[in-house]
């Protein structure tokens, strides 16, 4: 009796299945084409159902892809000191740095930003904001100076470091 039950409920279930098939309405370019293959990256145009291609298979990602190889002499750029007060240092990019890991193991979230000058500082609503204990790797400019501030008060000493580099 069970095995009559079960190939009638996976009928009933296919059939819904087709039946819900021939009413899904796939996404299309804004010509009214279906998404075909060579593109891979598809991006909301706005339009309901409508998708435009963000990308082609020669057209490069916006995402560091390679490994971080260190530039320099390797040794990173140590920020000492960093409290709930904007702190500024000077610093130096070797000319072949094309982004830069940052490293903060501090047990609050600091945020950096490049600055102008010495009297130029981050403040708790500027700059980039990185998570306690954590690092990121970005790309980077050429900054002289930059501005670090603790977003709360650390507990134990926080020392973020910039170690500049390639990739990432």
């Amino acid at each position: 009796m069970r095995r009559p039950l079960a190939t009638i409920a996976l009928g009933a279930a296919i059939i819904v299945g087709l039946a819900a098939q021939s009413s899904y309405e796939p996404w299309r370019l804004p010509n009214g084409q279906g998404l075909v293959g060579g593109n891979v990256l598809f991006c909301a145009t706005g339009a309901p159902r409508e998708a435009a291609p963000c990308g082609g298979p020669l057209t490069p990602l916006t995402v560091l892809s390679t490994p971080f190889v260190r530039s320099g002499t390797g040794d990173p750029i140590i920020f000492d000191g960093i409290t709930t007060t904007a702190k500024q240092f000077a610093i130096t990019k070797p000319a072949d740095a094309t982004s830069y890991r940052f490293v903060n193991p501090c047990n609050v979230d600091v945020r950096i930003r490049k600055v102008g000058s010495m009297q130029e500082s981050v403040t708790l609503t500027t700059g980039t904001r990185f998570l306690a204990r954590s690092s990121e790797t970005l790309g980077t400019s050429t900054p002289a100076f930059v501005s670090l501030i603790a977003t709360a008060t650390p507990t134990t000493e926080c020392n973020p470091e910039l170690q500049y580099g390639r990739g990432g």
